[in-house]
């Protein structure tokens, strides 16, 4: 997928590919958003969604500075 191309979709599209082709992989809560990270064809696409009104505000493929947001859920023991 190229992020580009897939930034220029309408935020509907975007959505529409996620849920279609997309696997939850993480979510993190912030503040009165929900951060979801998703993976669709061997990438991460982060979708925002506004708690209070229940609605997605932005969707864009991820990428290093959105990923750390979810390495605090990740645990290793050895």
């Amino acid at each position: 997928m190229d992020e580009v191309r897939f930034n220029k979709l309408s935020l509907a599209a975007r959505a529409n590919i996620v849920w279609e082709k997309g696997k939850l992989a993480d979510s993190v809560i912030l503040n009165n958003y929900c951060l979801m990270l998703y993976s669709v064809n061997h990438q991460f696409v982060e979708l925002i969604m506004d708690l209070p009104s229940n609605s997605i505000v932005w969707i864009s493929l991820a990428n290093e500075y959105d990923l750390v947001k979810y390495l605090d859920d990740i645990h290793l023991e050895v």
